[in-house]
């Protein structure tokens, strides 16, 4: 199961990685009219944070950024100099975030640049290079008190900030070579002082392209349970997965209750008027059910038994909090029922077709067994042959259909869920799709992945229990 996980969730990181566009709230780039030269160090600073807390500020899978060439840096500030008018909106764009994203990681590179440039070039460069040199602002957890050490850092760290926003670490517009020497020999003092953050050995080296990037960052987290923060409601995708829990499986359980239940006696009955009017009848009444689309019996009833007979209601999940506050228990009990009555029919008759026609293909395979044979030829009641002898290992591929029905179970449903407007994991994994809410979609699924890991694990182990000739000893 370990290793099957580290597979599925890789596919998904690079699933959403690699889709076209940004996630929501990622922004566009800012002014895309600016001029570099004066490059202000507090100027798109939401959007900064915003890319250092999704990690959007990384290279995906490995980050050679340790080795910047004063060349490479240069051909981006030369790109941002010339503006959109010269180069184009992407390629621009491009140019920008990449100067952005390095942050410290092109402060060498910049440093060397400072020497060999002059002018406006020269100019250009002392810009980036305030921008690049600045420490992120920190980035605590909601509602988590940071430790002292991690508060004396973020101090020292604003301190380090304040200094190089300072007048003396830059020169004033069209200064000549000698007043810029004295800026120039401040910052090669810095740099000799923070010297040790650039000087890395093989192993750190190796340790930071492989962890400081996006699928780094993300494994990191994932490793700690932590799904992230969604980017468009800035809170724990855990949270607010789990505050969706109770709608999902309200609709979930009753309806996984009797579909499974009617299933197995529909598939009972078949079996065993195998070849008769009742078989052909029951058979007919399910694939025609199994034909129809779910969204389209959903919007039928709500359209018949809702809108117009008025019998239950639209849509939603009760009357809304306002409303259930004054309540009795067993009123809001009703109500929820009688809210999702029309959702839980249009859940359960889907998968009512396919489970029967499991059940019956198992059952008629047992049923021409030699120890149902036997067990008729000793004289007993044909209902305890069926219901103590045949059920038992006749229903073996159902179970087999439980590994997918435990993600179904907790997962929600998209269609129902999205039809009726109930808040519940489906609904919450569409309106993320539409939202470009990553972090959401790739915990959501995550979730069902394991779930359905789970599934597995547990129809296995339901083989052993329900047919003894099975053994994992």
């Amino acid at each position: 199961m370990i290793p099957t996980f580290l597979g599925i969730s890789l596919v998904i990181w690079l699933v959403m990685a690699f889709s076209p566009g940004k996630p929501a709230g990622a922004g566009g780039g800012g002014d895309m009219g600016a001029d570099p030269s004066a490059m202000d160090p507090n100027r798109d600073e939401s959007e900064r944070i915003f890319r250092e807390q999704f990690a959007l500020n990384r290279p995906v899978l490995w980050n050679d950024w340790t080795s910047l060439s004063e060349e490479e840096v240069l051909a981006s500030i030369q790109i941002v100099r010339g503006g959109v008018a010269g180069h184009g909106v992407a390629i621009f764009r491009r140019a920008r975030e990449r100067l952005m994203d390095w942050g410290r990681y092109a402060v060498p590179a910049l440093m060397g640049l400072l020497r060999r440039t002059e002018g406006e070039v020269q100019t250009a460069v002392l810009g980036w290079l305030r921008y690049s040199a600045l420490r992120p602002n920190a980035i605590h957890e909601a509602g988590v008190t940071p430790t002292e050490k991690a508060l004396a850092l973020d101090r020292q760290h604003q301190e380090e900030n304040q200094r190089l926003k300072g007048a003396a670490m830059q020169w004033p517009p069209a200064s000549q070579p000698a007043e810029r020497e004295p800026v120039l020999a401040r910052w090669e003092t810095w740099y000799r002082e923070s010297a040790s953050e650039w000087d890395l050995g093989f192993a750190a080296s190796l340790w930071r392209g492989a962890s400081d990037t996006q699928f780094g960052r993300y494994w990191g987290n994932l490793l700690t349970g932590d799904l992230g923060l969604s980017s468009r409601e800035r809170k724990p995708v855990w949270d607010m997965i789990m505050s969706r829990f109770k709608y999902s499986l309200s609709l979930a359980v009753p309806s996984f209750l009797i579909a499974w239940i009617l299933a197995v006696l529909l598939g009972v009955v078949s079996a065993t008027n195998h070849g008769k009017p009742l078989d052909h009848g029951i058979g007919l009444g399910l694939f025609l059910l199994y034909s129809i689309p779910v969204f389209a019996t959903a919007t039928v009833l709500q359209r018949i038994l809702a809108q117009e007979l008025k019998w239950f209601p639209v849509s939603n999940f009760d009357q809304g909090a306002a409303a259930t506050q004054v309540m009795t228990t067993w009123a809001h009990f009703k109500d929820i029922l009688w809210h999702i009555t029309l959702p839980i029919l249009c859940y359960t008759y889907g998968s009512l077709a396919y489970i029967s026609r499991q059940a019956r293909s198992g059952m008629l395979e047992v049923l021409k067994s030699d120890y149902v044979r036997t067990a008729r030829a000793k004289g007993l009641p044909e209902r305890q042959v069926i219901w103590r002898h045949a059920v038992r290992n006749g229903m073996m591929p159902v179970v087999t259909l439980l590994g997918t029905a435990l993600p179904v179970l907790l997962g929600g449903s998209v269609v129902i869920e999205y039809i009726f407007n109930i808040d519940g994991f489906g609904l919450l994994l569409i309106n993320s799709i539409h939202q470009k809410d990553y972090n959401v979609i790739m915990g959501i699924e995550l979730i069902v992945a394991a779930l359905t890991l789970v599934g597995m694990l547990l129809t296995d182990i339901l083989y052993a229990v329900m047919d003894p000739r099975i053994s994992y000893a």
